[in-house]
């Protein structure tokens, strides 16, 4: 059985010879200091993991990953960086669509980790049709979107866009939220952070866990990069769009998410794409618990 690729850019070679180092066995590893070589590389050969510093000279790390994933969707991706740059951790979602988003210096064990998981994931997307080649036949039941924000303009913009598609809730606090996904599985959540006192955090988290092939788009004025980066790898959201959000622009992503869903619904395989990292924060495991008790419980009334 051939090595996945491994393919590391940074313009540092100290941190490629380090990173190759965790590597050299179990990989075929390639890298480079220039961006542009990580483009003719992919072009030319299977990547299965792109592993990209985001603060380069000739190309920042998450657009180099966006070109990554127009050149080869199945190709996993990463970034590593040493800075906690808000609109690098926007565009890593909005534009990379990144896998994971790991910071220096970095934990070994950890990164060797997420790489073998997103080679493993890789192959397997490798052996399916992607999103750019494969017509999605759309069937079933309509699509569910769960709208969870205050502001009635969000839901307005939904319900313009998807409204004869897809069923749509709108939930303007947590306990309605939670009742309702307790109802069935959801194909879209589009959620700020802070529905009144609680942030939500942890249902998303909680959300892809149960249901990876969930689209998730983030609406917010919330600001906090550490918890976006938390967002990224530990929800898997699909989209981060900072408030005030224009109606063209959530309508566009909107119509995309709803997209993907049903590629990831014909294409089962596909959700391991969308596989989360487990919770860290002490608090929000508790909250996680608690809600899964509730969900439990709400279900078991329903079908009782």
């Amino acid at each position: 059985m051939s090595k996945p690729t491994l393919l590391l850019i940074d313009d540092e070679e100290r941190i490629l010879r380090s990173l190759r180092m965790l590597f050299f066995v179990g990989y075929n590893v390639r890298m480079t200091i220039d961006p542009y070589e990580a483009i003719r590389i992919l072009r030319e050969e299977r990547v299965h993991v792109i592993v990209s510093d985001q603060r380069m000279p000739v190309m920042q790390g998450s657009e180099l990953l966006r070109i990554a994933r127009e050149t080869s969707p199945a190709t996993m991706r990463i970034l590593l960086t040493g800075y906690s740059d808000l609109d690098a951790s926007i565009a890593s979602v909005n534009e990379g669509e990144v896998f994971r988003y790991l910071m220096k210096p970095w934990n070994g064990d950890e990164v060797k980790k997420v790489v073998a998981e997103a080679a493993s994931i890789a192959e397997a997307s490798f052996a399916v049709r992607t999103h750019s080649d494969m017509a999605v036949e759309l069937t079933g039941a309509k699509p569910r979107v769960l709208i969870m924000d205050h502001d009635e303009s969000t839901a307005i913009t939904v319900h313009e866009t998807l409204g004869d598609r897809c069923d749509i809730i709108w939930a303007s606090d947590a306990q309605h939220a939670m009742e309702e996904l307790a109802k069935q599985d959801i194909s879209v959540v589009v959620s700020d952070l802070m529905l009144g006192a609680t942030n939500v955090g942890y249902i998303l988290k909680t959300i892809k866990q149960l249901n990876p092939q969930t689209q998730c788009i983030v609406v917010t004025s919330f600001s906090d990069t550490s918890r976006l980066i938390e967002l990224i790898n530990q929800a898997q959201i699909t989209r981060f769009l900072p408030k005030p959000v224009s109606k063209g622009i959530l309508a566009r992503n909107l119509e995309s998410m709803l997209e993907r869903f049903h590629i990831v619904r014909a294409q089962p395989v596909l959700q391991k794409r969308q596989a989360v990292a487990p919770i860290s924060d002490p608090q929000e495991q508790v909250q996680a618990g608690n809600f899964l008790g509730m969900l439990g419980r709400l279900r078991a009334r329903i079908n009782a």
